[in-house]
């Protein structure tokens, strides 16, 4: 069995309201929206693949025709685009976001409307979200090493103090919404090649509305939210720098400060309860790093950092303040093993699997490619068969198939010899079969191998039993001749 890597998750953004989850009437009208979308044109763009989905709308993976370059194209639900006052909140939110530009910020290059639909076209990234790679830390009881931690947190900090400069709010920093690459060279010297890029600016505030037809999610929000959130109060930039201090907390423990699940519980926590210390989490949590965390996450605006400026400084300071006895410290929790991700990258754990069955064949017939999207998206697919020999002939050399979430599906390959010898014996032609992420042709796991097996039409054996068979016979008719004519000659001496 054959892997391919699934695509991240790319969960949707939350809300602290009652949750109403869509119907599954819904989703399949929905998924099979995204099925009508594989291949048309909005503008210069052309949807080539789902990467995810959530309830405001779904993002493809296309590519900018003009500029041949691939992009991410965030559209809206048909069931929301269709609502005046959510088209009118969307491109208010749009422009907003339109107008940042920072390293560390995923750029919006267009938005718009057409054929009832409503979208945003944004930048590619090709890296992961900071979410699906903490929850397969969870799973593995690892922790990610404190300098890059403390790096990545400093980047989003600069993005959001610029984003907040410009008069945008996010409300709705969680690890889902930071994506992280790998990049050529630091950005500075002494920092890991890795860069932060927050997502999603202003899309949160769509979720503020009381459309009806806007559906709840999930509520792990709710762990990141700031009490004034929580607590439906007026929020400013130091709400998005709480909830940035909750990932910090996060990354640096392994566990979240306040274990919350629904709205009633977010109000009585942010009231009530009290953040245990860091150190008391994870004991090795330096105790300028705890000092940070506990000033993001203070309860009160005006006790928390004022600029993400001011926090991503005293990050870059812990950064480098950090002692060999402290880094050792922190490294050696024995509950968990310290990572990097600057060589182990974080990989999602469910995948795409495929098998070929038969690996052989005999002089012609079907081959058929079995696969099983596992991925938490749905997935467009090639398959691919190779002739090295070219002694071969396919009905086709390439197929595409596109599969939802935990779907099966088959491709069938017919394979004949292009030539079937008279006789002889029996020959092997080989070929590869091969299956590739449609727009990331990398991503291709090895071909599997196979053969038809081209069988003469006259076996050996009788080819060569043939000739000797016909010259005994022709043998025996001489003899008989032979025979027959000296018997004619006996015949006339003895006067008979």
């Amino acid at each position: 069995m054959n892997e391919l890597p699934g695509e991240p998750d790319l969960p949707a953004p939350h809300s602290a309201k009652p949750v109403h989850l869509p119907s599954a009437h819904r989703w399949a009208i929905i998924r099979a929206m995204n099925d009508d979308l594989i291949g048309r044109q909005f503008g210069n763009y052309r949807i080539d693949a789902v990467i995810g989905d959530g309830g405001m709308g779904a993002v493809y993976r296309a590519t900018d025709t003009t500029l041949d370059r691939p992009v991410a194209v965030k559209v809206m639900h048909g069931d929301l685009a269709g609502d005046p006052l959510f088209q009118q909140r969307f491109l208010q939110e749009a422009r907003a976001a339109a107008r940042l530009d920072h390293p560390s910020i995923v750029r919006v290059y267009q938005f718009g409307q057409g054929d009832d639909l409503i979208y945003m076209v944004m930048e590619l990234v090709n890296g992961v979200s900071l979410g699906a790679y903490i929850r397969q830390l969870a799973q593995h009881h690892q922790v990610v090493r404190l300098e890059e931690t403390l790096t990545l947190i400093a980047q989003v900090a600069d993005a959001l103090g610029y984003a907040h400069r410009q008069g945008v709010i996010h409300r709705d920093i969680k690890p889902d919404n930071i994506l992280v690459k790998r990049l050529d060279r630091p950005d500075r010297p002494g920092e890991s090649p890795l860069r932060a890029m927050v997502t999603d600016f202003g899309l949160a505030k769509l979720m503020e509305t009381d459309l009806d037809t806007l559906v709840g999610q999930m509520m792990g929000t709710l762990l990141y939210m700031s009490p004034e959130q929580a607590l439906d109060l007026p929020v400013d930039g130091r709400s998005d720098l709480y909830s940035l201090g909750v990932v910090l907390y996060q990354l640096a423990t392994g566990k979240v400060p306040l274990i919350i699940q629904t709205p009633e519980e977010a109000l009585e926590a942010h009231q009530y309860a009290s953040i245990p210390m860091p150190s008391e989490v994870h004991p090795g949590v330096p105790a300028e790093i705890e000092r940070i965390i506990m000033k993001a996450l203070a309860r009160r605006p005006e006790d928390r950092y004022q600029t993400g400026e001011a926090m991503a400084v005293d990050l870059r300071r812990a950064v480098g303040g950090v002692s060999e006895q402290e880094a050792i410290a922190f490294a050696a929790d024995p509950d968990s093993t310290i990572v990097t991700m600057v060589t182990e990258f974080p990989t999602p754990v469910r995948r795409v699997t495929w098998d070929m069955r038969p690996t052989v064949i005999e002089n012609s017939g079907y081959c058929r490619v079995l696969i099983q999207n596992g991925s938490p998206s749905t997935q467009t697919l090639t398959a691919t068969v190779e002739d090295p020999q070219q002694k071969l002939q396919a009905d086709a050399g390439r197929k595409q198939i596109t599969l939802a979430t935990g779907q099966q599906g088959v491709v069938d390959f017919y394979l004949q010899a292009a030539r079937v010898p008279l006789a002889g014996r029996r020959r092997q032609i080989p070929f590869t079969m091969r299956v590739a992420l449609l727009n990331d042709p990398a991503q291709s796991a090895p071909g599997l191998d196979g053969t038809v097996e081209v069988r003469p039409q006259i076996p050996l054996w009788l080819a060569v039993a043939l000739p000797i068979l016909l010259l005994s016979v022709c043998g025996l008719m001489t003899w008989v001749v032979s025979s027959l004519s000296l018997l004619d000659s006996l015949r006339g001496i003895i006067g008979l």
